[in-house]
């Protein structure tokens, strides 16, 4: 049986990727693993309140809970994971120990510039993973960063 790793951070383009990636399983029979990676507080911060969901405590597992109902719902079963770091190094991790066949993520489109600058989780994966890696871009994007 095949494995699809979803990497998710709940945002917009993520929620494309889930769709792909549900489709994805739906046409090959593969199972579906969801992956949210609360990523590290950047420096400076401090005890600043959190921004995105994902950096709220217990919000990576909101995020992939979400994404297992979604998954549920269209007829897949699924498995929900969490994890704590850098998001393309847990992502591309995961990927090796839980030996997927494929990682799914999704593209915030930052473009060439704005990606270098403020990093870019697709990017880095595409060089870390072991495995393919496809990145979706959502309908609001318009480069690939990876």
């Amino acid at each position: 049986m095949q494995t699809i790793l979803f990497g998710t951070d709940g945002s917009p383009s993520a929620e494309a990727a889930l769709e792909f990636a549900i489709e994805l399983c739906r046409d090959t029979g593969a199972d579906l693993r969801v992956l949210a990676v609360q990523p590290p507080r950047p420096r400076g911060r401090g005890g600043a309140l959190a921004i995105l969901e994902i950096e709220e405590p217990g919000g990576a597992g909101r995020i992939a809970e979400r994404a297992v109902e979604r998954a549920r719902e269209a007829g897949l079963a699924a498995v929900a994971l969490t994890g704590h770091g850098e998001p393309a190094a847990v992502i591309a991790e995961e990927a090796r120990a839980g030996s997927a066949d494929l990682v799914v993520v999704g593209s915030r489109g930052l473009g060439p510039v704005s990606g270098v600058l403020m990093g870019s989780v697709s990017r880095t994966l595409v060089t870390r993973a072991e495995v393919p890696v496809t990145v979706v871009l959502s309908q609001h994007d318009h480069a690939v960063v990876a």
